[in-house]
């Protein structure tokens, strides 16, 4: 995948074949930082029937 920057400099993306692995440790800090970029309220505790370790 490529595009052209504003600058007119190509910039190449590269991708990986597969999804890769995501841990629930490395799902909890991405889910963190989407929670920190958003306004959307957060509950406190998970609601019930909610397994807290998927």
């Amino acid at each position: 995948m490529s595009a052209i920057e504003p600058g007119g400099q190509p910039v190449r993306v590269i991708l990986p074949g597969e999804m890769p692995v995501l841990t629930v440790a490395a799902a909890r800090v991405l889910l963190a930082i989407l929670v920190e970029l958003t306004d959307v309220p957060v509950l406190d505790v998970p609601s019930e029937g909610v397994s807290g370790e998927g």
